[in-house]
Formats: C-alpha cells, sequence, structure tokens
C-alpha cells in the first residue's frame, strides 16, 4: 500500500494541471493537499478498470486506512466531498524532490499492475470505514450496504430480515493486531457478542486448555449475554490482524435477547431439524405463534401438514406459499410426492377396526390435510404440477383412494375439481401441441397459431421458432428449431447452410448489439433465438475472424417511422397501454422459471427458462419507461 501510495503521489505531483496544490487552510500553509471530489475525479480519469466514484472513494479509504493517505485535519474518514487529505509523506516531510522521468515511468508501471488489487481492498475499507461510525452517523445507502454484508454470515443465517436491519445499525467493527491477544478471559462479565470476520481465535478452559478453535464466520460470547452468566471461557487470538464484528450488550438485550428465547429447535438424534420463531400475532388469534426459520425438507413439510392446513393459520403467514413456490430448489418433486404419499398412507400397515377412535380420526385428518395441499400445490404453482408426470400419476392415484372413502366426501370433491382442472390443461396442450414462433428481424418472437406479437401462449421446450442467423458479410440463413436446441446445434447448421468450411471447434455463435458488443453463446446454451438483446442479432463466425463482425445497417437507425404521433397520445393512454404490455410480459413468467433463471436451469435438469429469457429483461426495461411517463 506504500508502494502504491508512492506510485499515485508521483503522477500527481508530475501532472502540472492536478488537484495536489499548496493551499492556505484556517491561516496555516498546507503543502499539497487535495480536495476530495478531485481526488475522486483524478482516479476516475486514470484507468477505465476504476467505473464509479464509489469504486474511486474505496480505494482512497483504504489508503487512508493504512496511513498513506490522510485528512488535514486528523477528522474525517476519506468523503467524496471538499475534505481535504495528503500523502503522508508530505505530512511528515519524507516525499522528497519533484519526481524525474524514471520515477514517472516506474509509477506508471506499478500502477498497471497493481491498481486492481486496491480496487478489490476499497469495499472492505469502506464497510470497516462505516462500522466504525457511531450508530447516528450512518447514513441510509451505509445501512443497505452493511445489510447487504450480513446476509452473507453463517452466525447470522437463522436471524429474521428485520433483525439483520436492525444489527446494521449497531453493530460495530474491532480488529487486533498481534496474536496471543486476550479478548476476554473466563469468568469476566459478559458484555459483548463477536462475530469472527478474518483470523481464528483459541477457545481455552482451566484446567482443560484449548478446547476450540474458532474460524471466520463463527460466533462467541452469546452464552454469557443470554444467561447474564459469567464468561465460559477466555477467547485468544490465534492469528495476526484479527477483524470482529461486536455487538454489544445494550443492543444485544434490546434485539438479540428476545430472538434467542422465543426461539424453538426441534432435534433428532442430536441434530436440528426445525428451527421456529415465536411471534406476536394479528388481533383476533392467540398471543403468539411460530414461524419456521429453517429445517429439514421432510420436517419443514411435516409441520406445514401439521400447522398450516385445515384453516389453521392466519391470512398474514405466508410460509405454505413460501414452501410450495421454491420446495424444487430443496425438496424435488419426485421427493415432495414420496412424503405426501407416505402422509396419505401412514395406516398402510395398521388395522384400522382395531385402531382407536383418536387414531382412526388422526389419520382421516392426514389424508385430508394431504388433499388440501394438493389444492393449494395447484392454486400456487398452476400448470406446473400437471406438466409433470410424477406429479399427475399421484393426483390420479390419491383421487381413485379418496373416492373410496365414504369419511373424505368433501376432500372427494377437492380432488375431482383438482381432475377437471388437469383434463383442460391436457385438451389445450394437445390442441397447442408443437406450436411454431418466429423470430421477426426486430422484435419479440410471434406465435403462428395466435399472429399476436405478445400474446398469453406460453414458450414451451418443444416448440418450433423460426430465426435468422448471419455471417461476417452480413448474408443470412433461415433455421427452425426446437426451443430447447442447443448452441452446438445451430452453430454446426449454420455454418453447413453458409457454407463456411470449418471444424464446429473452429466456429463461435455470436449475438452482436447494435453498438457492436459481441456476445458469446457457450456451446450447452439453449433458448438462443429469445435470448437476445434488444435488437440483437445471432451470427456464427470462426474464431480468428470474431473480429470482423459488425452490425446490420437496420439495427443501426430505424427503419420505419411509427404509426402516429406519440406526442399527440395523452399519459394516461400511453400508461395503460404500457401497463397492459408489462402484464403480459410478466403473466408468461412462471415462478419457477425466475428460480431456473436465478440459480441455473442445470440445477434442475430443466430447459424451460424461455420466457424468463424473452420477458424479464423487457419488462425491466419497461419499468424503467414507465417511471420516465
Amino acid at each position: 500500500m506504500s508502494r502504491m501510495g508512492w506510485a499515485l503521489r508521483t503522477l500527481l505531483v508530475s501532472d502540472n494541471t492536478s488537484c495536489l496544490k499548496d493551499r492556505k487552510v484556517g491561516g496555516k500553509f498546507i503543502r499539497k493537499c487535495a480536495p476530495g471530489t478531485e481526488l475522486v475525479e483524478w482516479l476516475l480519469n486514470l484507468s477505465p478498470i476504476v467505473h464509479t466514484r464509489t469504486q474511486a472513494a474505496g480505494m482512497w479509504q483504504a489508503l487512508l486506512e493504512e496511513g498513506v493517505l490522510c485528512h488535514v485535519a486528523k477528522e474525517q474518514p476519506f468523503k467524496d466531498k471538499c475534505f481535504l487529505y495528503r500523502f503522508k509523506s508530505d505530512e511528515d516531510g519524507t516525499a522528497g524532490g519533484a519526481p524525474t522521468s524514471d520515477d514517472v515511468n516506474h509509477a506508471n508501471d506499478h500502477i498497471r499492475e497493481a491498481l486492481p488489487a486496491l480496487l478489490h481492498r476499497g469495499p472492505d475499507a469502506t464497510l470497516r470505514m462505516i462500522l466504525r461510525k457511531p450508530s447516528h452517523e450512518r447514513t441510509q445507502e451505509e445501512l443497505e450496504l452493511v445489510y447487504e454484508e450480513l446476509l452473507h454470515i453463517a452466525a447470522l443465517s437463522h436471524l429474521s430480515t428485520s433483525i439483520k436491519r436492525e444489527l446494521a445499525s449497531i453493530i460495530v467493527f474491532e480488529a487486533h493486531a498481534h496474536a496471543g491477544t486476550v479478548l476476554f478471559n473466563q469468568g469476566d462479565e459478559g458484555r459483548s457478542w463477536y462475530i469472527l470476520l478474518k483470523g481464528s481465535v483459541d477457545v481455552v478452559i482451566h484446567g482443560k486448555g484449548t478446547v476450540a478453535t474458532l474460524k471466520e464466520g463463527d460466533d462467541f460470547g452469546k452464552l454469557a449475554l443470554i444467561n447474564d452468566a459469567p464468561r465460559a471461557a477466555t477467547i485468544v487470538l490465534k492469528e495476526n490482524n484479527c477483524h470482529l464484528l461486536r455487538v454489544d450488550k445494550e443492543h444485544f438485550n434490546r434485539i438479540l435477547r428476545d430472538v434467542e428465547a422465543n426461539t424453538l429447535r426441534l432435534q433428532e438424534h442430536g441434530k436440528d431439524v426445525l428451527i421456529l420463531e415465536r411471534v406476536a400475532k394479528q388481533r383476533g388469534y392467540s398471543a403468539f405463534k411460530y414461524t419456521v426459520m429453517s429445517g429439514t425438507p421432510q420436517k419443514m413439510l411435516e409441520h406445514l401438514l401439521e400447522t398450516r392446513l385445515g384453516g389453521q393459520a392466519g391470512p398474514n403467514d405466508p410460509f405454505l406459499d413460501d414452501f410450495l413456490l421454491t420446495h424444487i430448489v430443496f425438496m424435488p418433486t419426485p421427493l415432495l410426492i414420496d412424503e405426501l404419499a407416505a402422509n396419505y398412507h401412514a395406516d398402510a400397515d395398521i388395522d384400522l377396526r382395531q385402531a382407536s377412535e383418536e387414531d382412526q380420526e388422526y389419520f382421516l385428518t392426514s389424508k385430508r390435510r394431504v388433499v388440501q395441499f394438493i389444492q393449494r400445490w395447484v392454486l400456487a404453482v398452476r400448470h406446473a404440477v400437471f406438466d409433470d408426470p410424477l406429479a399427475v400419476e399421484f393426483i390420479e392415484e390419491l383421487a381413485t383412494d379418496v373416492e373410496a372413502e365414504p369419511a373424505l366426501q368433501e376432500e372427494a370433491s377437492i380432488i375431482h375439481h383438482v381432475l377437471t382442472q388437469l383434463s383442460r390443461y391436457q385438451e389445450d396442450r394437445q390442441m397447442n401441441a408443437t406450436q411454431k414462433w418466429k423470430l421477426p428481424p426486430n422484435g419479440q418472437p410471434i406465435c403462428l397459431f395466435s399472429g399476436n406479437t405478445h400474446s398469453k401462449t406460453v414458450i414451451r421446450p418443444d416448440d418450433d421458432i423460426i430465426f435468422r442467423v448471419y455471417c461476417a458479410d452480413h448474408t443470412y440463413c433461415t433455421l427452425r428449431f426446437p426451443m430447447a436446441t442447443t448452441a452446438e446445434v445451430i452453430k454446426a447448421c449454420a455454418a453447413d447452410k453458409l457454407q463456411i468450411a470449418r471444424l464446429p471447434e473452429d466456429l463461435l455463435l455470436v449475438e452482436v448489439k447494435s453498438s457492436g458488443e459481441r456476445v458469446v453463446f457457450k456451446d450447452n446454451d439453449v433458448s438462443v433465438p429469445t435470448a437476445l438483446s434488444l435488437n440483437g442479432r445471432i451470427f456464427v463466425s470462426p474464431k480468428d475472424h470474431l473480429d470482423a463482425l459488425t452490425p446490420l445497417p437496420e439495427q443501426e437507425v430505424p427503419t420505419e417511422a411509427p404509426d402516429v404521433d406519440f406526442e399527440a397520445l395523452s399519459t394516461k393512454d400511453v400508461a395503460y397501454h404500457m401497463t397492459l404490455f408489462d402484464w403480459d410480459l410478466f403473466w408468461a413468467v412462471h415462478e419457477y422459471e425466475l428460480l431456473y433463471h436465478t440459480f441455473g436451469r442445470h440445477h434442475f435438469n430443466k430447459t424451460q427458462s424461455r420466457n424468463a429469457k424473452v420477458h424479464i429483461k423487457d419488462y425491466i426495461k419497461n419499468c424503467g419507461v414507465h417511471r420516465c411517463v
């Protein structure tokens, strides 16, 4: 960092127009100082890798934190404001004379090599600066930055969002330079809870020695605060330069003590299988309820069936819908169906004639809850349930069992309604089987059956799409492939039609944007035609000719005038039609597709991310236009 400070100062001093000047401040003459705003602007102009003022300010803060830079009045962390800063070497008079041309060349070389490392250190330095501030001095933007960091700390993973946001305002950064430092001793009064950000510590108990070593992400010191008891162990730093987050006792008691006291952990075989948090209910319900924080998939489903179906849960409890909309991330459909079947057939090995009346009622209640779960599942995720053959088979078998049970007449009506929805969906699928789409040179995919540019027709993996692929001289071929076709297949076929005599491994499938930017598709990418950005085109090219690809003339300027005078429309009419358009885009994106898009379709062995690719970017873009209107 000292070397980086020298290089930056050398370039600043050698630039006659730079901001580093001698100034008179408060009646005193200060050598070689500059305001923070001008230092930020200079760093932005120094290198293209620095994109924002926030990044530049973080880099200067990293230098200030290391003592390479300092505030003239010794008061401020680095701010992108008119506070004056100077290099430490100018303050203590060790800077030396004017830099030589060799010095400038060496400084430029060092900047090119080491500036990325300084850029990488900037965000951490900014975070530490915020965490050193008193709570009342942290801005809303700074609190949001701290909160984002807290989301990645394992020791806080069981806490709710609201608790983490409260912690963002009071949690404090603490650093210790030397290994062997004792943080606190066994028997001391508990005053703080600690989380390790960097380094490690030893846990030492009298008569036993070191009983554990805690590392990054671990926490300690909580038990003494919860129980108002003395420290149960001594904590000794094991490494130099340990960084910790600290929550002091008064804040812990206000924010976390009740959370820990109201957290219920259910264990099986010595391991947590379900973690619940007790929170206040809405008026009209009992005084408290438990909400699920985490757990094993099987135990969460069991808890859901027992507590969230049959009218037990209040209208503001989101756990059931959260589970239904996200279970594919942690509980694939085959596993979910197995567990539902096990709950429904819990009486399979029992002679009901010999069972008590309570047992018989329990088994009937279990069956009712499974049927209610199926109903809510279909309501929440719609046709995604009917697209899964295993789910369809289970529903049909369940319907047969329910209709054969005289005590489940109400549930028989529910399952019959689900079967009616299934039948209608299957008929609709049959009518629209192997539907075709066309990708016009400019615009969204058009369903050839409906003829509407934005119809409420969902794109499916086996649908065909007709599209163009260009080569460097702007000639093109027209292809027709299923949506799930990979980029590798499209590339090979386009090269053959365009007579590009290269091996497949020597070719690239590329999107060329109107700006000239080129985005290379991976061979295993699917839904390539619907993944294009606005006004993008697909090109196939040999690897060594990639730089020769240029946008089509039609990409660079509008080719058609609008049919109407946009300025003659009222803002209400514009907003109305844009809202309808937004709804069509939003409607076409299923909740599961958002999960595939976010986590990566390869985690689910799915190709159904076309609607997300087609519509998410357009939906966000239109939201931006709405704000302008």
